[in-house]
């Protein structure tokens, strides 16, 4: 699935090199699993001949053919509602799944295209692309969400839904697009990619101006974020200090010995899905990119630009330390 959008929505396998969004440069995505095991991927998209955040507030500024061939753009990729003249699905919740269980329609067969709209409609509803309050939006506050009224949900959803009604896509003093979004709970997503692959999908412009710039940081940092979270490492600490004893003291080498068993306790005690052990049987990668890296060993790096604040570790005189430059 991933290699198919990669291929053909993104146009990396197509002759001409266009797909939705237009020319790839580059594309670095990564597989995570969530906590009930499901596999999903963070993917980042830089285009060809993209300008920055800074260029983009700029040219907005002082041109405007630019900056409504800009806006018309946004609005064609990202949508923030149901497709104009549907109706919402009928029937049961698994009725509604049925929507997400088979072939989009054929775009080749006549009257499609008065087709995919209402159906795109039953897709949102089936993948719950409209945003509800579950607990997860209140994981970090005590009490959770029960604790909420429906209006103190609102106030307090970590992911700040519902979002502001905003009637026409326009930039502000400082730089930031807002594109049109006439739901404030519908999750923005790009409808032939959340209709063709029947999912829940979450897309953003990274943006221009300040917040662009400190999106595109939150952005990097988010999809390469390590996978352990607090629970395993704190399990992997405990177990590693019960091994280790109770001394009050530590040579150097029992603190050596102390990271390498709470390394090993770590990924000992992560847990994988049956959807992740599948993938790594198939040999599906963990992340995907068309970039190459150069590898860097970091330890050499810092040494060699200031051995006295980082001195190599030395076991060659038979006694393990850091040694002075």
């Amino acid at each position: 699935m991933v290699d198919e959008f990669i291929g053909k929505f993104l146009g990396v396998d197509r002759m001409d090199r266009r797909g939705v969004f237009g020319r790839v440069k580059f594309f670095y995505g990564v597989v995570e699993a969530q906590a009930r095991g499901s596999l999903h991927i963070h993917l980042l998209i830089w285009l060809e001949g993209a300008l920055s955040p800074r260029l983009i507030v700029e040219k907005c500024q002082s041109d405007v053919d630019f900056r409504a061939r800009m806006f018309r753009w946004l609005e064609s990729l990202f949508s923030h509602d149901f497709p104009e003249g549907t109706i919402p699905s009928a029937g049961s919740r698994e009725e509604i799944k049925k929507h997400i269980m088979g072939r989009p329609p054929d775009p080749s067969k006549a009257g499609s295209d008065s087709t995919w709209p209402q159906y795109l409609h039953g897709v949102l509803d089936a993948s719950s692309q409209v945003h509800t309050h579950n607990n997860t939006c209140f994981k970090k506050v005590s009490g959770g969400l029960r604790s909420f009224s429906e209006k103190e949900q609102d106030e307090h959803c970590r992911f700040m839904y519902p979002q502001d009604i905003v009637a026409e896509t326009f930039m502000d003093d400082d730089g930031k697009i807002h594109i049109k979004r006439p739901n404030g709970r519908m999750v923005g997503y790009v409808p032939p990619i959340t209709g063709c692959f029947a999912c829940n999908t979450d897309g953003k412009f990274i943006g221009s101006g300040a917040f662009g710039m400190a999106l595109s940081i939150y952005v990097v940092s988010y999809t390469a974020k390590n996978t352990l979270d607090s629970a395993i490492m704190a399990s992997a600490l405990a177990a590693s200090l019960q091994q280790i004893g109770k001394s009050d003291s530590m040579t150097e080498q029992q603190r050596v010995a102390f990271l390498r068993k709470t390394l090993t306790q770590a990924n000992i005690r992560r847990e994988l899905s049956a959807q992740q052990v599948v993938s790594a049987l198939l040999g599906k990668p963990s992340h995907y990119t068309n970039a190459r890296f150069a590898n860097c060993y970091w330890t050499k790096v810092l040494h060699w630009m200031d051995p006295s604040v980082f001195p190599a570790y030395c076991t060659s005189s038979g006694e393990a330390g850091y040694v002075s430059p």
